[in-house]
C-alpha cells in the first residue's frame, strides 16, 4: 500500500493493518521465508511513518498491542514506541526477553543492549 493510500486510513485501521502484517511476518519467519518477512517490513515501516507524521505522533495507538498473543506484534509495537513512550516500550521489550520466545526475545534483548550502550537512539 502506498503512503498516499495509508493517509486515507484512520489510526485504528492502520493499527489493524500493522497487526496483520506483523502476524504475517511471524508466520514467514516461522516458515523461514525471509523474503516474505522483508516485504512486510517495508509496509510496517510505512505505517509507522504515517502514524508519526500525524498530529501528536499517533504511533502511541500501537501501544494497545503490548501484551498481544503474537510475539512479533508485541516486539514490533515496542520498537515503534521507543521514541514515543520510552519507559513503556522498554518495559514491553524486557517482558519479551523474560518470556524467552525466540527469536523475538533475542531481538528484544539486543535492542535493550544497544539502548543501554548508546548505540541505538530511537527517533
Amino acid at each position: 500500500m502506498t503512503p498516499s493510500k495509508l493517509k486515507l486510513l484512520t489510526a485504528e485501521e492502520l493499527k489493524r493493518f500493522f497487526e496483520q502484517l506483523c502476524i504475517q511476518q511471524y508466520d514467514a519467519l516461522e516458515g523461514n521465508a525471509i523474503a516474505s518477512y522483508n516485504r512486510r517490513y517495508d509496509k510496517i515501516l510505512a505505517i509507522q511513518n504515517e502514524l508519526k507524521s500525524r498530529p501528536g505522533d499517533q504511533r502511541r495507538i500501537l501501544m494497545s498491542l503490548f501484551g498481544h498473543p503474537n510475539m512479533q506484534v508485541r516486539l514490533t509495537a515496542a520498537h515503534a514506541n521507543l521514541a514515543v513512550d520510552y519507559i513503556a516500550a522498554r518495559r514491553e521489550l524486557q517482558a519479551i526477553v523474560d518470556e524467552q520466545w525466540f527469536p523475538q526475545s533475542g531481538d528484544a534483548g539486543m535492542t535493550l543492549d544497544n539502548l543501554d550502550s548508546g548505540f541505538y537512539r530511537p527517533n
